[in-house]
């Protein structure tokens, strides 16, 4: 389900995020937990967030320096992230996946290889990555796949790890406290992407346009910010997306009022992400330590900054932890599918019932956004 008809911007070209514009849209950095409605509780936030302990926070590094980003347990062994999220200029060797009170060692990983080929074209919704664990994580359960493709204004539920702030003043605190927040969900192409995006935007209460089927401002309303990078958008208690981006309808992406949020659709990836899993289980699942695979080639185009590349968060302390036991091997993705008899899938995501409260499917008929 590629669509070729969509804005063309790259993970490089985020560099220049505060002034490069497509349209009429400032292209931000990808998304790093986010920004909140100025009139709302951050404990607020928190508490939904509590309602999803399968997304845990990711800390990486390399012969850079260390990053964080956010992640999602969809295996016992297995987690989905952002594809921009395992490199910094190379591919992260070592990580450490929290999740639950535990820390997980990540010993392999693989990314979705369009996301290369397409030189890391975000608005394409290639942003995805699969990360293998040292062992099974106890205590928490595994969020389900949202597989279905009937996304579209939906309510939608965003968590991750980045940094916050609110709508008036945009992402200005430090991250590394896990958030939840609600927007209606939308297919990229309502805002001009490929239809393998979902994405919202963050309406303003004070302004909102009730005919504009996205500009529905919802108790919690949300955006991504830095660090919210690899986590999870749910819908109806499934992950139905992974964190990937932001972009700015008002010049500056400082992840304020009227800048949006898109997340890679699990729905259009689901083949990969099986066949992914299931070439992950083969080549890891015996193992416990595994060591870097020199004959796998950094990215083909890494970034010029000689800090973090964009949209990656800096390391909280609490989190800078590595086993030096492990070491990642990365498997290259030569063409995943899913196999006769596809990975199975987890039950559904612990707490469903309570996140009822909060998750209403709105059934709405298609208009265009004004």
């Amino acid at each position: 389900m590629e669509d070729d008809k969509t804005k063309s911007f790259s993970l490089s070209s985020a560099l220049l995020a505060l002034t490069a514009t497509v349209g009429v849209s400032a292209i931000a950095p990808p998304v790093q937990a986010g920004t909140i409605r100025h009139d709302r509780y951050d404990s607020q936030y928190r508490s939904l967030a509590n309602l999803f302990p399968s997304v845990g926070y990711l800390s990486a590094r390399n012969s850079r320096g260390s990053w964080a980003c956010s992640g999602t347990l969809i295996g016992s062994r297995y987690v989905m992230t952002a594809a921009h999220c395992v490199e910094n200029g190379s591919y992260m060797n070592q990580g450490t996946f929290s999740v639950g009170n535990s820390r997980y060692s990540v010993t392999g990983l693989t990314a979705h290889r369009n996301w290369f080929s397409t030189r890391r074209n975000l608005g394409l919704g290639n942003d995805i990555a699969l990360l293998a664990l040292s062992r099974s994580v106890t205590g928490v359960k595994p969020a389900s796949l949202y597989t279905s493709f009937n996304e579209d204004i939906s309510l939608g539920t965003y968590v991750g790890y980045g940094r916050t702030g609110n709508g008036l003043t945009g992402a200005i605190y430090p991250g590394g406290t896990k958030r939840a927040g609600q927007n209606i969900i939308g297919t990229g192409n309502r805002l001009g992407y490929s239809t393998n995006v979902l994405v919202s935007d963050f309406d303003d209460p004070r302004d909102s346009k009730w005919w504009a089927f996205l500009s529905q401002p919802m108790n919690l309303e949300y955006q991504l910010a830095p660090g919210d990078s690899g986590g999870g958008l749910f819908i109806n208690g499934r992950v139905a997306g992974v964190h990937s981006f932001v972009s700015s309808n008002d010049g500056p992406g400082n992840t304020s009022y009227r800048d949006r949020s898109a997340s890679t659709r699990v729905s259009t990836k689901k083949n990969w992400i099986w066949g992914g899993l299931n070439a992950l289980r083969k080549w890891f699942g015996g193992s416990t330590i595994t060591q870097s695979n020199p004959s796998v080639p950094a990215p083909a185009s890494a970034p010029s900054s000689d800090s973090l590349s964009p949209g990656l968060m800096e390391l909280n302390p609490e989190y800078d932890y590595f086993d030096p036991s492990y070491k990642i091997s990365v498997l290259e993705d030569t063409g995943f599918y899913a196999e006769r008899t596809k990975a199975p899938e987890p039950s559904s995501l612990f707490g469903l019932g309570l996140v009822g409260a909060f998750l209403v499917k709105l059934r709405l008929s298609s208009a265009r956004k004004k």
